[in-house]
């Protein structure tokens, strides 16, 4: 049984929790929250102005950041730094609250191969493999790339994890403040370095930290692991365009039924006039006249 009383078989996603935390935030903010929400996504390398007007929702702005990677299970402080900053304190500890239950285990899953604009990859090979680096690691790692590159750590989001000889953490950071790292990692590599990770790639450079080994060709296993990877997320890119576009026609349709039937419906309402009026012309008519003539023959008027 699941915490919600439901059927942990049967639920119609792995990101259900998430969703129904996501869903009470949203329930629980007013208008004005929202207004803020936006507010804070706007502005230089933010979200567009157009695409805000059309988040009329709560949960239309958080479907549009979970699209783009910067709400997950993995990524949930900035929807915490969201409720801090419009000061709902109530919604920022469910928020705390859920983050905590998330576990402390983390899945492989493949990143985009393009970040979103505005964003760079940089990719940490970490040794050991996630038997060894849990969640609370990789938040003391994002918390070491925040302050290497003074920004706040909810943008650092965790964009991949992948099986490689160990594992490799892929995160996504603005461009406008990656662009020091490479020099950055040569003379802070020793805080990285504590956590496990031993090299670093970022804007097409390998940065090898202090203590790093020789770099060992992942082997068949972990390659063809990667390519599933991958594999299934092109794939479910692929299902989840195939599943819009199926909506999309059958919206068509449901919009051409409603069109038909309406037009049948007008038909019906002009004929059933043209019946009554000819009904209505037959009952009034008035009744022929019949008149005779000096001869003594008869002529109807009417």
């Amino acid at each position: 049984m699941s915490r919600d009383g439901g059927l942990t078989d049967f639920i119609p996603t792995e990101d259900w929790e998430l969703n129904v935390l996501l869903l009470k935030v949203s329930q629980g903010l007013s208008a004005e929250d929202l207004a803020k929400f936006k507010f804070l996504c706007a502005g230089r390398n933010g979200i567009p102005g157009g695409v805000l007007e059309r988040m009329t929702t709560a949960e239309k702005l958080f479907s549009y950041l979970r699209q783009k990677r910067m709400i997950s299970r993995d990524n949930l402080l900035l929807l915490q730094a969201f409720l801090w900053h419009v000061e709902r304190p109530d919604l920022h500890q469910m928020a705390a609250d859920f983050a905590r239950r998330v576990g402390d285990t983390l899945y492989f899953y493949a990143p985009q191969p393009q970040p979103e604009e505005g964003f760079q990859h940089v990719r940490f090979h970490v040794a050991g493999g996630l038997e060894r680096f849990k969640r609370t690691e990789l938040e003391a790692l994002r918390a070491q790339v925040s302050r290497l590159l003074f920004v706040p750590p909810e943008f650092v989001f965790l964009s991949g994890v992948e099986p490689d000889q160990a594992v490799t953490l892929t995160f996504m950071v603005h461009q406008n403040c990656q662009a020091p790292l490479p020099d950055l990692l040569q003379d802070h590599g020793d805080r990285f370095s504590s956590l496990g990770v031993d090299r670093v790639w970022a804007q097409g450079k390998e940065v090898l930290l202090p203590g790093s080994l020789p770099f060992v060709m992942e082997s068949t296993v972990e390659k063809q692991l990667c390519e599933l990877l991958e594999k299934n997320q092109r794939l479910s890119e692929q299902v989840a365009s195939q599943e819009t576009t199926m909506m999309q026609r059958q919206d068509e349709m449901q919009s051409m039924y409603e069109q038909t039937a309406n037009l049948q419906r007008r038909e019906s309402y002009f004929r059933s006039l043209v019946a009554h009026a000819s009904d209505n012309a037959r009952s009034t008519s008035p009744a022929p006249i019949a008149v005779s003539s000096e001869d003594g023959s008869t002529h109807f008027i009417v």
